[in-house]
């Protein structure tokens, strides 16, 4: 298979290049005791998982990334209570600052997409919620226009119509470049698509969890029609929140909240087993075949990154493709997936 270079978010004036692989935020300045960035007493039960979770770790993930040709990073306006978005903003100034006088071309910005939380403002019509709510986050991102505002999920109590306004809207205040959703199933991102049309904005994306493990999106049509319409497919939890890293075996499972989307491990060994193998045939790690999976579907995978060497090993996952007949064996040792409240898409 041919190896992805860039991809394009569709905007109202046309589009913005971004790279084949994102790096997802969300357990930059973790709240909720979910990735270990808090270790006060609350949070105890998981404080073990990872001690080194600190500003420091992720701002050499965030310059590790950029090294390895990364420059989109994902956040949202409840990672870390609005925490992820002011690290975001803040590292990306600090390269910007550095990289000012540069004429490389990696050199050039920063592109950040955040989210809406439909939950936080349900009591609020849609279009006024969504304008506070992107102001709020370009004042925490320290921007005057943010590259990608997405919907985190359809959630909100106005209908998708409705929805389509306020992203709109957005547009043409100039606060936003591109628009999408997340954890939209096929039907519903058909309908806000439709609705954008008519203000001529085009959807840039549908954020959806994605990866061998959750293959969905490209057996229910989704992914398909991504391509039809140039939606870009974003696919978070790449690496099935770490199972597909060769981290995890049927003797030392996720805990905690860890357990997001869950795998019996047991199940997993033939797939496990041949992403070991071929990682050794392409000189690779594990981690980066299961990225490239997802590379080679057509999808822009964000995986999470929490310190430099995970950002370098998510990175290695660029310039190179697995064969057809690869692809077709890993994609036959998955597993569907399905959906919830929350997760629709």
């Amino acid at each position: 298979m041919s190896v992805a270079v860039e991809r394009v978010l569709l905007t109202k004036e046309g589009g913005v290049n971004v790279p084949a692989l994102g790096c997802g935020c969300w357990s930059w300045g973790d709240d909720k005791g979910v990735w270990g960035w808090d270790h006060s007493a609350k949070f105890a039960e998981y404080d073990s998982y990872d001690k080194t979770l600190s500003e420091s770790s992720v701002e050499e993930a965030f310059f590790a990334n950029i090294s390895g040709g990364v420059q989109f990073y994902d956040t949202a306006e409840t990672y870390g209570s609005g925490l992820s978005e002011k690290l975001v903003g803040k590292f990306a100034r600090k390269f910007l600052k550095a990289n000012k006088a540069s004429t490389e071309p990696s050199a050039g910005r920063v592109l950040i997409a955040t989210k809406f939380q439909p939950g936080k403002w349900k009591k609020q019509s849609v279009r006024a919620a969504m304008m506070k709510a992107a102001q709020d986050s370009c004042k925490r991102l320290g921007v005057e226009q943010i590259d990608l505002y997405q919907i985190h999920a359809p959630l909100h109590r106005d209908p998708l119509s409705e929805q389509a306004e306020g992203l709109a809207d957005l547009v043409d205040a100039g606060l936003v470049r591109a628009v999408g959703v997340s954890n939209f199933s096929l039907e519903q991102m058909l309908e806000i698509h439709a609705a954008l049309a008519t203000r001529g904005v085009p959807l840039a994306s549908n954020q959806v969890e994605f990866s061998i493990l959750r293959q969905l999106p490209l057996q229910n049509g989704m992914l398909a029609e991504c391509k039809r319409l140039g939606v870009q497919l974003l696919a978070y939890s790449p690496l099935a929140m770490g199972r597909l890293t060769g981290k995890y075996s049927s003797q030392n499972a996720p805990q905690g909240a860890r357990g997001f989307s869950n795998y019996p491990m047991e199940e997993l060994e033939p797939l496990l087993e041949t992403l070991g193998k071929l990682a050794q045939q392409y000189e690779k790690t594990i981690s980066q075949v299961a990225l490239n999976w997802v590379i080679a579907n057509g999808a822009l995978p964000i995986p999470g990154s929490k310190n430099a060497t995970q950002a370098r090993d998510n990175t290695g996952a660029l310039g190179w493709a697995l064969r057809e007949e690869d692809v077709t064996q890993l994609t036959s040792l998955g597993k569907r997936g399905g959906t919830s409240h929350w997760q629709q898409g």
